[in-house]
């Protein structure tokens, strides 16, 4: 129901994320980051230096 003072929508309007306009997005490039395996994913110490 709608509150005290506002007015329904018509259904035949659109309103909330109904509309023609398409977003522009670049594609991402970037390769995805490899995940860490082993003792160092379940760990709680910090990551020692490369």
């Amino acid at each position: 129901m709608a509150k005290a003072g506002m007015r329904r929508p018509s259904p035949e309007q659109p309103h909330g994320t109904e509309s023609n306009h398409k977003n522009k997005f670049h594609k991402n490039d970037a390769e995805p980051v490899p995940e860490i395996q082993g003792k160092a994913k379940s760990g709680h110490e910090k990551a020692g230096r490369i």
